[in-house]
């Protein structure tokens, strides 16, 4: 029966997608696209700013249409029935999981015809847009994440804001003490040092004790080594003992007294509820709004190798679009001029092309003095230290988290020890691993030869040798190799 319901359900989103798309095109003279991504005011004035590009630059005249909101499962129904978008908007990861099973188009050559090539963005994101060699797609907008610091809350407890740069250590004595300082004694507790952190948050702290999530080739996890041990008991002790992270249920009730709706957890870091909030320049789109207008920025509290993470999202062309010539176009737009000005008036992310990170309008805009000073030490951070984000060909990402989410909570739930969490979630990702990669042979093959690979490093790692740089696939390992010595620089 449930398989019955799963085949009506795939029925009934390909015919709505095929009456929408039939439909829509016939209320107008121009050609429609339609761009899969978020239904916000942001995405309607790019969608209009496209229009407007396309023909003060005498191209086609077309109307770009959003269909949101944007799901993922629903997009590749549609997708492999044929009756997808246009354009797919990617968050972080979801472009390889399009590629993987044919949904984009490969604009490898046309890229450097049209100048949306990787020479034309951050080369540290060439992760997020190259599947096999191949591009895939031009980053709407680039993120590097940071810690902000609510000033006017840490002036109202007369406590100093975090440095630039500090330790575990510094970040749970700044922590206690804002916690302290922050609560009545023997009140109900209504303050946190920080919100909950996620997965790739926790990836950055363990990044900075020398250890990723994968191994060097992404077809293991090092979840099972003694520093991510130390960092789940250090997780468990900043949640449970020191009551700087709130639980999940904690931050249910914070959350369900907010007047915001939409991102509560920024409302709560404006309000002081939250010591810092973590986000990237994006963060001031919220924080313009509901503030705090006095900020600063941290780095993430490392043990010893500073880090944090890099990425991008996306847009991709559908190989099944009917009118992939003029899709294209969206990616050359968003190497425009029109568009990254846009991105640097309004912060969603760096814009996609580095140099407009360094015009005036960046670094102080007109209309927000108090900002200055704050977008170039967003991009000095990303610049100096961002690393991309690890994806593993072999094992979904969405997986990945819900087995990391599931182990985490029964951790702080006291529901099992740090070591059982840990030996049961490697188990669990190197099994769906094999699973996945049984399901194709050429992804099977990859991954025979990948770690094939990985006892070869191993290998001269035992032996004190260099390890080749193109046997590491993953982007932290290949950064962290050179700066130990353990490699040479491709350059």
């Amino acid at each position: 029966m449930k398989y019955l319901s799963a085949v009506i359900a795939v029925l009934l989103i390909v015919a709505s997608a095929l009456t929408f798309y039939s439909f829509s095109e016939q209320q107008t003279d121009r050609t429609v696209l339609y761009w899969i991504t978020a239904t916000t005011p942001t995405r309607e004035e790019q969608a209009k700013l496209f229009e407007k590009w396309m023909e003060d630059n005498g191209y086609p005249p077309v109307e770009l249409r959003i269909e949101g909101p944007k799901e993922v499962k629903k997009n590749i129904v549609q997708g492999i029935a044929g009756v997808a978008g246009d354009i797919f908007d990617c968050y972080p990861g979801e472009l390889v999981t399009f590629q993987s099973i044919g949904l984009l188009e490969d604009v490898t050559d046309v890229a450097e015809e049209m100048g949306f090539g990787l020479s034309e963005t951050y080369a540290e994101i060439s992760s997020e847009l190259i599947v096999d060699g191949r591009q895939y797609g031009f980053p709407r907008s680039v993120n590097a994440m940071v810690c902000w610091a609510n000033v006017e809350a840490f002036d109202r407890i007369g406590l100093p804001v975090p440095p630039t740069s500090w330790t575990f250590e510094e970040f749970e004595r700044i922590g206690k003490s804002y916690v302290e300082l922050s609560n009545e004694p023997g009140e109900h507790q209504m303050v946190y040092f920080s919100s909950d952190w996620n997965l790739f948050q926790r990836t950055i702290l363990l990044r900075s004790m020398g250890v990723d999530i994968f191994n060097e080739t992404m077809t293991g996890s090092n979840l099972d080594t003694p520093e991510a041990k130390e960092l789940y008991e250090m997780m468990y002790r900043w949640v449970n003992d020191l009551q700087l992270i709130p639980t999940a249920a904690e931050l249910k009730e914070l959350a369900s007294g907010s007047s915001q709706t939409s991102r509560a957890e920024m409302h709560l870091f404006s309000q002081g509820n939250f010591g810092i909030a973590f986000a990237s320049r994006w963060g001031l789109m919220y924080f313009r709004e509901v503030g705090p207008p006095k900020l600063s920025i941290s780095e993430y509290p490392h043990r010893s190798y500073r880090n944090t993470l890099i990425y991008a999202s996306c847009s991709a062309v559908y190989k099944g679009s009917k009118h992939k010539d003029l899709a294209i176009y969206f990616l050359k737009f968003m190497a425009s001029d029109a568009f990254n000005r846009g991105i640097v008036d309004n912060p969603d992310g760096f814009p996609p092309v580095p140099k407009f990170a360094y015009e005036e309008a960046y670094s102080y805009p007109p209309e927000h003095p108090n900002e200055w000073g704050l977008h170039d030490k967003l991009r000095d951070v990303a610049n100096e230290i961002a690393i991309p984000r690890s994806y593993s060909l072999f094992i979904q990402g969405n997986m990945l988290l819900r087995l990391e989410k599931n182990a985490m909570d029964s951790l702080l739930a006291d529901q099992i020890s740090v070591d059982d969490a840990l030996e049961q979630l490697v188990v669990s990702i190197e099994k769906d691993m094999l699973r996945f990669t049984n399901e194709s042979e050429s992804l099977k093959a990859k991954y025979e030869k990948q770690l094939k690979d990985q006892k070869e490093i191993e290998k001269l790692r035992e032996e004190g040798e260099m390890v080749p740089l193109h046997l590491i696939t993953n982007p932290f390992y290949r950064k962290y190799y050179v700066d130990q010595g353990w490699s040479l620089s491709e350059s």
